[in-house]
């Protein structure tokens, strides 16, 4: 008897200090959220316009988030009412650190407006105004340079899609604006 007097004893606590364990954490702004508080199960990517004079811009940034989705369980289906789109509209690719007259380290800024759109038309900006900056360094010929740098886009393009996801997996929109 005393046995399962004890065990019901623990059970409580344990409910009790879960309890107020996650209490607290929403005290301070965090949240526990599983896939029912996602904004959405699925999303369709596109359009997202390069009017930058950086060519495939785009296509690193569309492999990036579907990546990013998949890994955060969001499906990425084209039919979907949901969907992240936008515009990059500046690339600049400026040497920052110089070894005999020759650059050796690199910073790109790249500047965009992203959204996301629900089905009912709500629609919250995942990135925007803000540049989003890559830096790196790179040394050897022309053609080491340049596979160094368009490596450090497609990472940079990774991290930018892993910001954005973000705003995805939120139990609200932040900064929402009227649809168009």
């Amino acid at each position: 008897m005393k046995k399962n007097g004890r065990s019901a004893l623990f059970s409580v606590f344990l409910f009790a200090s879960l309890f107020l364990l996650a209490a607290s954490l929403s005290g301070c702004g965090y949240s526990m959220v599983g896939s029912q508080g996602l904004m959405a199960r699925s999303v369709s990517i596109g359009p997202i316009k390069n009017k930058t004079t950086e060519p495939g811009l785009e296509e690193f940034l569309y492999s990036a988030l579907s990546d990013e989705l998949m890994k955060q369980g969001i499906n990425v289906d084209q039919d979907s009412p949901n969907r992240i789109y936008g515009t990059l509209d500046t690339f600049q690719l400026l040497g920052v650190a110089e070894n005999n007259q020759v650059f050796t380290s690199y910073q790109i800024t790249i500047r965009g407006s992203f959204f996301f759109q629900d089905a009912n038309g709500k629609k919250m900006m995942l990135a925007g105004s803000s540049p989003f900056i890559i830096s790196f360094s790179a040394q050897g010929d022309l053609n080491d340079v340049f596979a160094q740098r368009q490596e450090a886009i497609k990472g940079g393009m990774q991290s930018f899609a892993s910001q954005m996801v973000s705003g995805l997996i939120m139990t609200g929109p932040v900064n929402t604006v009227s649809p168009k």
